[in-house]
């Protein structure tokens, strides 16, 4: 009894393998190693001290650090929590632009005239309609170049009003959120003026409708995206995010196209204001995908993403020593007055030893101008600690090459140019 019962005990809790040795040396090799199995970079354990020893509270960190081929976890810190991502939530808005439009789509902003044209006293008897399509960066010169066709067009005088449809706003660098729809058309209908087309009834909102008088195209989708990253525009990325269906489908789409979970990902505003969630691991995701779909184009992440010390905008100052510019692709995130403070920066390091490395870092609950440093401080020392930058993405400011140049297409008939030309 005693020897069974030896045996019984011996077969239960001794850590017997009944498969060969061959197989078990692939499932060995194939059995992803568990985060407390990994070796830690020096660099994340200089970046932890760092916090623990000027914001004390680890909790409210996140890291982790990838390679580009495989998805190799090199590093980790709560890689799988929720955080607030702030701006970088403008990745998923890029990716799901980009998956659903294109990028080469171009945002198109129809003029009718409800009415009938005197081209002899250059007279609209009727309504001007504008239709707008959700243009993220319809502007001045734009509203310029489609006043000076319509006056060209023998437009002169509106006796009706100026009904604006569908979702028209007006792009204004020096606002921060949206312009309202009622403030945009405002600001066309008063370029309107300045080029000497009065319109004696009110501004409305309505319906479209009438003959086709001319379309006014934006700049294609990559270069609004690259402008709305490298800026950190929240205006343009409300705007893209609704002409792709709002918070609500990113999230959907993310979530069918990444496998995403809510516990993952919450997109509360396209732009990354107010309250979003997503986990260092998720925004990862997005990255990667987001690459792959602009390689399906034979474009690249930097074709949409700022290069940090080069572009203009929120990383033209950052990662800008010798050592490291123009090596990093990221985009930048902070809110001052949510979750007490949040700073995050996610994109690809390329560095000698490992190549690309995918990088998110998270911070909360603290000064967000001490986390960009320690950030930058950060990812400079992994640069140093695999070898060094292994290449320059690129050397001069891409946003400073891109030239707005309003497309406007005119559909009237050839009458209408004649007549504007005597």
């Amino acid at each position: 009894m005693k020897r069974t019962l030896l045996l019984f005990l011996l077969i239960f809790f001794l850590p017997i393998n009944i498969q060969d040795s061959g197989a078990a040396a692939e499932a060995d090799d194939a059995r992803a190693p568990k985060p407390e199995e990994q070796a830690t970079l020096p660099a994340l354990d200089e970046y932890k001290e760092s916090l623990r020893s000027r914001a004390g509270e680890l909790n409210d960190q996140g890291v982790l650090i990838e390679t580009s081929d495989g998805g190799q976890t090199l590093a980790e810190h709560n890689a799988d929590v929720a955080f607030n991502p702030a701006s970088v939530m403008k990745l998923a808005t890029s990716l799901a632009a980009i998956s659903k439009l294109g990028p080469d789509y171009h945002y198109r902003t129809n003029l009718f005239a409800d009415g009938t044209l005197d081209y002899e006293s250059r007279k609209l008897e009727g309504d001007l309609v504008v239709e707008g399509s959700a243009d993220p960066m319809f502007a001045l010169a734009d509203a310029q170049e489609v006043a000076n066709e319509l006056t060209r067009l023998g437009v002169s005088r509106v006796t009706g009003s100026m009904r604006v449809a569908g979702a028209f706003y007006y792009f204004a660098t020096g606002y921060r959120s949206n312009l309202s729809r009622e403030t945009s058309a405002s600001k066309l209908r008063a370029a309107f003026q300045r080029a000497g087309i009065k319109i004696d009834g009110p501004t409305v909102f309505g319906e479209p409708s009438g003959t086709l008088l001319l379309s006014h195209y934006s700049d294609q989708l990559t270069h609004i995206l690259l402008f709305q990253n490298a800026h950190s525009s929240n205006a343009v990325a409300e705007v893209v995010g609704e002409s792709v269906g709002g918070p609500q489908a990113i999230q959907g789409l993310l979530t069918r196209k990444l496998a995403l979970t809510e516990r993952e990902l919450y997109v509360g505003r396209a732009s990354g204001l107010e309250f979003n969630r997503i986990t260092p691991r998720a925004s990862l995701r997005v990255l990667r995908a987001l690459a792959s779909v602009l390689a399906q184009h034979s474009l690249k992440l930097e074709d949409v993403m700022p290069v940090a010390g080069v572009d203009s905008g929120t990383l033209r100052t950052r990662l800008s020593g010798e050592a490291v510019r123009g090596a990093v692709i990221a985009k930048t995130g902070t809110l001052v007055s949510i979750d007490n403070g949040v700073s995050t920066l996610v994109g690809i390091a390329y560095t000698k030893t490992r190549g690309p490395l995918l990088f998110a870092v998270f911070n909360s609950g603290g000064s967000v101008y001490h986390y960009r440093r320690l950030q930058d401080q950060f990812v400079e020392r992994l640069i140093a600690e695999e070898g060094g930058p292994a290449r320059t993405v690129r050397a001069e400011d891409a946003l400073a090459e891109l030239t707005h140049q309003p497309i406007v297409q005119v559909f009237y008939n050839r009458r209408a140019e004649l007549k504007a030309a005597d």
